[in-house]
């Protein structure tokens, strides 16, 4: 069951996240327990590039689902939609009810599309409990796994003042399922440019660009922010910490979760998830490494980057790479950061 994020309340710290807490104060929450009453995965939707991944998912894994989007959103996505159903992924959107970004105008449309549309919208609740009426209930009810995480002790020193603690926040889950069957963008242990290489030559290629930086900046996305418990992500929290400490010169810039900061967050210190490129080009930083962040957020930092700055971006991805970056690893863990490390 595919959820829109728009359908959450703005101060629902589940909006931004491909979760919900349940906590009965809109429709999405009604549709998560049914979701669940009827063996189904609900997953919100916070990002075309995490639309995209998921219907392909759907397709490679012979899912069919249920989808909630306005009507002018489907037409404008149409060819996705298309793209998943030639490839298997057969599907029902309902409609969604209130005002639409579409409708007021292009500049909302746009924020929408950064994550920072604000009005919220709702689910028919009646047609959604009329269609999977004809499903049957499952005898027990499927395991809501609820992550516990707390900040990093690798990276405490690096977290706003400002910054407080969340109920929730995006979690390795989020990188394991849905996106990470982007093997399409697979081309191998790295690239530079498009360009296939070899992981020996991507990182002293980065090597080279560490040391001829004039102001390197690492990012530090929630994967890597946040101790979830798991030894591997603890591994690569110390590697990328010694490499930091390694290097003495880079500005650090976190980016804890992905709700917008609305301008209320200092660009020095931590990354806007709607605007990346206002914390590179507020530090005019020339080199951007980006490390933990989720592969669909990844895949919006990239473009914007490029877009609007003229930093290097490389990154460290943990699953299949980005090849729209300068430079990328793929399968990145700590034993191949540390070579990065000892390189320096």
């Amino acid at each position: 069951m595919l959820l829109p994020y728009c359908a959450k309340p703005a101060w629902c710290d589940y909006r931004h996240l491909d979760d919900c807490g349940e906590c009965g104060g809109c429709t999405v929450g009604d549709a998560y327990r049914l979701a669940y009453q009827k063996g189904m995965i609900p997953i919100t939707i916070t990002s075309f590039e995490l639309l995209r991944d998921t219907l392909l998912w759907c397709a490679k894994e012979g899912y069919t689902y249920v989808g909630h989007c306005c009507y002018e959103f489907y037409e404008k996505r149409y060819e996705i939609f298309k793209r998943a159903a030639e490839e298997g992924a057969k599907g029902v959107l309902f409609d969604i009810v209130g005002t639409t970004c579409y409708s007021l105008g292009v500049e909302e449309e746009e924020r929408a599309y950064h994550g920072e549309f604000t009005v919220e919208l709702d689910l028919i609740k009646e047609d959604l409990y009329k269609s999977l009426s004809v499903k049957e209930d499952i005898q027990q009810d499927v395991c809501r796994s609820k992550t516990s995480f707390d900040f990093s002790p690798y990276f405490l020193d690096y977290k706003p003042e400002y910054y407080k603690k969340p109920k929730a926040v995006p979690t390795p889950q989020e990188d394991r399922t849905r996106t990470s069957m982007r093997k399409e963008v697979f081309l191998g242990e790295a690239t530079i440019g498009d360009r296939p290489v070899d992981y020996k030559e991507a990182i002293q290629t980065l090597v080279r660009l560490i040391r001829r930086a004039e102001k390197p900046t690492v990012v530090i996305g929630p994967l890597l922010f946040w101790d979830f418990g798991e030894k591997e992500l603890q591994e690569k929290a110390r590697a990328l910490r010694e490499l930091i400490e390694k290097v003495g010169r880079f500005n650090v810039k976190v980016l804890p979760d992905y709700r917008p900061k609305l301008k209320k967050y200092d660009p020095w210190v931590e990354m806007d998830p709607p605007n990346p490129h206002h914390a590179v080009l507020h530090g005019g930083h020339d080199l951007t490494l980006l490390v933990g962040v989720h592969c669909y957020r990844t895949d919006f930092v990239i473009r914007l980057l490029r877009k609007h700055t003229n930093t290097k971006v490389v990154s460290l991805c943990g699953l299949y790479g980005h090849p729209t970056a300068h430079l990328s690893t793929s399968f990145t863990d700590a034993e191949k950061i540390t070579d990065i490390t000892k390189l320096l």
